[in-house]
């Protein structure tokens, strides 16, 4: 029993803020430790009231910069002060949809206009590990046919074309985006998981994420269902947002050696800002993602994770 909120929309699994953290709660030992501020978070209007204090801003994407393809508002705006301010700034995002060959021209039409090298997303980190594979027969992957990686998922049984349905012979199931993914697919990949067990490989480690109005459910939910109904053993694999992976890769392409000359800005507590607490970076809570008609501080009591600073946008 997962104990989640869940309707049908557009064949997609929807959440409430509560029941994505709830199950976030529920594999804790599958992230970093929590590592909190040693006060209580600071109230601030938005970025420009702290930017200058830092070398590096990472900034979440889905929830800071959109919700789905809707960009929210005032965040070009603040995009603009941090170049003209010269801060460096870089999207950190566990999108599994965009890579750096198709970013500039994705956040284009959401009304930014990054480069290639101004973002990184947890499926450039996916691609390092599939293009070191050299056998892919085993593994099962949750993507649609039309994927930007395409090129390096040949050879795997491809989930979505399979109505959810694991063929025998697979050992290993790598769940890397849930375009396409519906309620019933995750029903028969449940199904056909019972009495056996797998290595688990997560592209996008997010249970939810803001889409229009609602927070639907992302590949971290898929793996923790099935984890739950299906009593795996293996502790998942995670290549985004909380590991520390996709953090130590953006200090390391922008020279960094101080942390806390860093700052993330999400809208989660459990993937930015665990994650950037984690990593000794400071932290930045916006309230317009998926915890937007929520009592921050309640949400925050509740969670046992707190961020340095809190603001309504950015």
């Amino acid at each position: 029993m997962t104990f989640i909120f869940s309707i049908r929309q557009s064949s997609m699994i929807v959440l409430s803020p509560d029941s994505m953290n709830e199950m976030y709660a529920r594999h804790l030992d599958w992230y970093p430790a929590i590592a909190n501020p040693p006060s209580a978070p600071e109230f601030i209007d938005g970025l420009a009231d702290i930017m200058g204090q830092f070398d590096l801003v990472l900034l979440d994407s889905y929830g800071v910069l959109c919700r789905g393809s809707t960009p929210i508002d005032g965040a070009a705006e603040a995009i603009q002060q941090l170049r003209a301010n010269r801060i460096p700034f870089c999207v950190v995002s566990n999108d599994t949809l965009t890579n750096r060959s198709v970013a500039a021209e994705r956040y284009q039409s959401r009304g930014f206009d990054f480069t290639g090298d101004e973002v990184l997303t947890s499926l450039d980190i996916t691609e390092q590990y599939l293009g070191g594979l050299t056998n892919r027969n085993h593994i099962a992957v949750i993507a649609p046919l039309e994927h930007p990686s395409n090129h390096l998922l040949e050879g795997m049984v491809r989930l979505n074309g399979c109505n959810g349905e694991i063929p025998k012979g697979i050992d290993t199931l790598l769940f890397l985006t849930g375009a396409g993914w519906t309620a019933k697919m995750q029903e028969n990949l449940v199904s056909t998981a019972n009495g056996r067990q797998f290595e688990l490989v997560v592209g996008n480690p997010d249970i939810g994420a803001p889409h229009g109005e609602h927070v639907t459910a992302t590949p971290g939910y898929f793996v923790a269902d099935l984890v739950e109904q299906t009593n795996q053993k293996a502790k998942p694999t995670l290549f985004g947002k909380p590991d520390r992976i996709i953090f130590s890769m953006a200090m390391e392409q922008h020279q960094m050696t101080e942390p806390s000359r860093v700052l993330m800005v999400g809208d989660t507590l459990y993937t930015d800002i665990l994650g950037g607490n984690a990593m000794g970076f400071k932290t930045l809570l916006l309230q317009c993602g998926v915890y937007r008609h929520k009592d921050i501080m309640d949400v925050i009591s509740s969670t046992g994770i707190s961020p340095h600073y809190i603001a309504p946008c950015l």
